[in-house]
């Protein structure tokens, strides 16, 4: 477990093949985190690799993408950026062919329409949605200070924390870091393979998986 003062927590020794995290259930448990589910997540050993999946939580699985590599997203997507957490949705071509809207035979006047290929929206711990961004340009970047989308209040966001780029020649999208001190998360889907060293977010728990050391765990 790492701490937010970034220091290392607790071991949790992984002795089994298969390893469930949760509130309530599981070899780790969780008891005072009310972001976790009873049964949250599965950390599965198979000859050698581990794997993390999602057993169907409220607020899923989240791990650190790898500096400089980039993450594809698909429409739906969850994306953890400091202390925000934006789903980001792919427009529909319905919604990119609007054409100027007319009220009782008059042209509504308003902002200049531009092109929108996708759109980012908060999530809260309301449960609903806060702000959406429609970023304008192919490459989009968030942060604290700078960028097309600022969070200026976020204490754990980077001046520029992370960037997502469409590939006008495929219409495909994906998520990298820019070196942010905290990291950029996505949540995963359903399984994905863990690497040493990599970073899971359940809850507000943040966890490092280390695998080979030397006092034998």
């Amino acid at each position: 477990m790492i701490g937010q003062d970034g220091k290392p927590g607790r071991d949790y020794p992984i002795v089994d093949d298969q390893t469930d995290i949760g509130r309530e259930e599981g070899s780790i448990v969780l008891p005072n985190d009310p972001y976790v589910g009873a049964r949250h997540a599965r950390l599965t050993r198979r000859n050698g690799r581990f794997f993390v999946r999602d057993l169907e939580s409220v607020n899923g699985v989240y791990v650190r993408l790898r500096t400089p590599a980039t993450e594809r997203l698909q429409h739906g997507d969850l994306v953890l950026i400091g202390l925000e957490v934006l789903r980001f949705e792919v427009v529909s071509d319905a919604e990119k062919g609007l054409s100027p809207a007319v009220e009782r035979g008059t042209q509504i006047f308003g902002s200049p329409s531009a092109a929108r290929h996708m759109r980012l929206c908060q999530r809260t711990v309301e449960g609903v949605t806060r702000d959406v961004y429609y970023p304008t340009r192919d490459e989009a970047v968030v942060g604290r200070e700078q960028g097309d989308i600022v969070f200026t209040n976020d204490p754990f966001m980077s001046r520029r924390h992370a960037a997502i780029t469409r590939d006008p020649n495929n219409g495909t999208f994906s998520l990298r870091d820019l070196g942010s001190s905290n990291g950029t998360y996505l949540a995963i889907r359903s399984e994905r393979e863990l690497t040493p060293g990599d970073h899971v977010r359940i809850g507000q728990h943040l966890f490092r998986l280390d695998v080979g050391r030397t006092d034998g765990r």
